[in-house]
Formats: C-alpha cells, structure tokens, sequence
C-alpha cells in the first residue's frame, strides 16, 4: 500500500451536521481523511480554533504530504466551494 500524497482532517463535532455533510462529500469525492470528533475535549477544540482561526466546527484542513504544507479550507459550504473551484 502506498503512502498518501494528500489528504484532509475534519475536526468535528459528533452531532454536528455540517461535520457529517463535511465527510460524506469527502467520501463522496472518493478522498482519504481523518475524522476526528473533539466531543470529549473542549480544550483542545478551543485550540485547534485558535491554530486554525475558527469560530465554528467543523475545521477542514487540506494537508498536501509531497509538497509539504496544508491549507485551511473552513467550514463545509467552503469545503464545497473548494470543490466547485476545482472542477470548474
């Protein structure tokens, strides 16, 4: 199995349906992620809005392993935008 060159983080909140609509077009778009629900860890949600300067969940980071960097998406109507710039 080879190594992924890219790949998104979703940090959510389990119940949250912007989180859930956020991994389907994930899946959807047939991309790898991780999907990590922060119910249990207000702290450490409260950093990673400070790290990535959100407000909201979820918090959808684009992570490129080859070229070495990552980029912060937003929300899921941005995650969706992002894929709509893409293709057109």
């Amino acid at each position: 199995m080879s190594e992924p060159k890219e790949y998104f983080m979703i940090l959510a909140w389990g119940e949250c349906p912007f989180c859930v609509k956020a991994k389907a077009l994930l899946l959807q778009e047939g991309y790898e992620f991780e999907y990590i629900v922060l119910d249990h860890a207000p702290s450490l949600l409260k950093n990673y809005k400070s790290i990535y300067d959100s407000k909201t969940v979820p918090i959808i980071v684009y992570h490129n392993i080859e070229e070495g960097y990552e980029k912060v998406i937003g929300g899921y109507t941005d995650l969706v935008e992002y894929f709509s710039e893409e293709v057109g």
